[in-house]
């Protein structure tokens, strides 16, 4: 079932603000994918405040343990690959945003629903 809490409404509402900062550090994103070691990813973390912390060289062997370790409690992380140019950032950045706000318009659609159906 479908997750129609406050909580999972304000998580959208978050998303949105952070995809904003990822999109706002775009030009700086696409200047580290330049250096990346071979086999290695980008990841750009915002913390659990809204603020960009920066950006870490991973190896794609420990992505998944990293990403956790990196984004902490509320935290949030996006990966980027070799080639990662501003346009591409700003893009995914904005399929992220888009995606929560869609998501937000489902959560209060059903939630009207169930609310006018109590009624």
């Amino acid at each position: 079932m479908a997750d129609l809490t406050p909580e999972a409404r304000a998580r959208a509402a978050r998303t949105i603000v952070v995809a904003e900062i990822f999109a706002d550090h775009a030009d700086e994103i696409a200047q580290a994918v330049v250096d990346l070691p071979d086999d290695h990813v980008l990841v750009a973390v915002i913390d659990h405040d809204h603020q960009f912390t920066g950006m870490h060289q991973v190896d794609k062997t420990n992505l998944v343990e990293r990403v956790v370790e990196l984004e902490g409690p509320g935290g949030w992380a996006m990966v980027f690959s070799p080639g990662a140019d501003p346009d591409h950032v700003r893009g995914r950045t904005a399929d992220m945003a888009d995606i929560a706000g869609k998501r937000i318009s489902a959560i209060d659609r059903i939630r009207a629903r169930q609310a006018a159906a109590d009624n």
